[in-house]
């Protein structure tokens, strides 16, 4: 039975692969693109917070501490629109 699964999450992962290769290009692509029009400041802001919601997820994956990490989320807006009031002023 055990061999069975694990031989259908190989599969699994073969057809996901793609899947995730595409998405993560995606990113990179928009990044690539577009990274220059993005104030140096803001992206060490969100590298910040992006590094605080990493270690969140590694909390709750090793069960030390269960946060939300999806809560989190918004949070990656603050610097943004911090940035973007500040530039009206």
């Amino acid at each position: 039975m055990l061999s069975g699964f694990v031989y259908a999450n190989r599969w699994i992962m073969l057809l996901a692969a793609p899947v995730l290769l595409c998405w993560q290009g995606m990113f990179y692509a928009i990044a690539y693109f577009f990274g220059d029009g993005m104030p140096e400041p803001m992206r060490t802001e969100l590298s910040i917070v992006g590094g605080v919601l990493i270690v969140s997820s590694g909390l709750g994956i090793l069960g030390i501490k269960d946060t939300k990490t999806v809560n989190l989320l918004p949070s990656l807006l603050v610097p943004v629109a911090f940035y973007l009031i500040k530039g009206m002023f």
